[in-house]
């Protein structure tokens, strides 16, 4: 029988995580239509594309240290597994769904669980060669989901989700 979570995540935040990894306010610009134009370019949403701008920069605006992997609860005591995508690209049968630039959450196919998350990142990690980054980084999520799993304050539950692309 599946278990649900039910301890309060690292980082405790009710609702949606931020938008940009951090605290954001909405503000009102008024802009050269051929800024707007080469600010699309870099990215769709106007706000990335001002944010990523100001990171390449060196502006002050670069992204606060976070965990690499973390629980995010997102209400009622239910928390999300979180990472960071640069992190983890990809994993064998997980989706990585981005949330942000620095933050994902991890969706299965249906009927897929915590077993079969912690399978997919130890097949990862035997594909990877000793000594890179992303084997590190793939033994730091194994460790983590580890330590999750032998919690006995947190139990998980699988859920489905509903994931909709737009065709380009």
């Amino acid at each position: 029988m599946p278990r649900s979570t039910r301890r309060r995540p690292t980082r405790t935040r009710r609702g949606r995580p931020h938008k940009y990894g951090r605290p954001s306010k909405v503000v009102a610009l008024t802009l050269p239509i051929e800024v707007i134009e080469a600010l699309r370019a870099s990215h769709s949403d106007l706000g990335w594309a001002v944010v990523k701008l100001v990171e390449k920069a060196g502006g002050r605006a670069a992204r606060p240290a976070a965990a690499d992997f973390q629980l995010v609860e997102v209400g009622a005591g239910a928390s999300l597994i979180v990472v960071d995508p640069a992190s983890i690209e990809r994993l064998p049968a997980v989706q990585i769904v981005p949330l942000s630039d620095h933050e994902a959450f991890l969706a299965l196919a249906p009927g897929r669980g915590m077993a079969d998350l912690e399978i997919a990142v130890v097949d990862q990690m035997e594909r990877l060669r000793a000594g890179t980054p992303e084997r590190r980084a793939a033994e730091r999520l194994r460790q983590q989901l580890r330590a999750w799993r032998k919690d006995s304050r947190l139990t998980f539950e699988s859920r489905s989700i509903i994931l909709v692309t737009r065709n380009k």
